[in-house]
């Protein structure tokens, strides 16, 4: 497989620096990669509870090889109603360039993993007032 060349800036940071603004180099935006949007909804979640919601996704190869396309996480705040709802999760997108399609002309195959877990607890314990 051929080397994929980046741009990258190398940045220091002083102990204690505040806000830090590094200005990058222009790049040029490369056609013949995609972008893949995903959309999904979290169903029937309880009120004031919020989500982490992580998305993987991997690209196969001609022989079902997975290799690793990216990662995304977020955290989707709790609603106020007063039952469990449906709540839709914002668009994730991921950046897929050309140089790394495995489908030797033929369309790429990916395969996507979701994973949700409720941060807040609300049990209490009976023998506290």
């Amino acid at each position: 497989m051929e080397r994929i060349e980046t741009k990258s800036v190398s940045v220091e940071v002083e102990r204690d620096a505040g806000l830090l603004i590094q200005r990058l180099d222009t790049l040029c935006p490369e056609s013949g990669g995609c972008v893949l949007e995903l959309v999904l909804a979290l169903e029937d979640v309880p009120p004031e509870t919020r989500t982490a919601v992580a998305l993987t996704v991997t690209e196969l190869d001609q022989q079902d090889r997975e290799y690793p396309r990216g990662l995304r996480t977020l955290l989707v705040h709790g609603h106020h109603e007063s039952l469990p709802v449906h709540l839709a999760v914002p668009p994730v997108r991921f950046v897929l360039p050309a140089e790394l399609d495995l489908s030797g002309g033929g369309k790429r195959r990916f395969l996507v993993r979701v994973d949700a877990n409720y941060v807040d607890c609300h049990a209490r314990c009976r023998l506290l007032p």
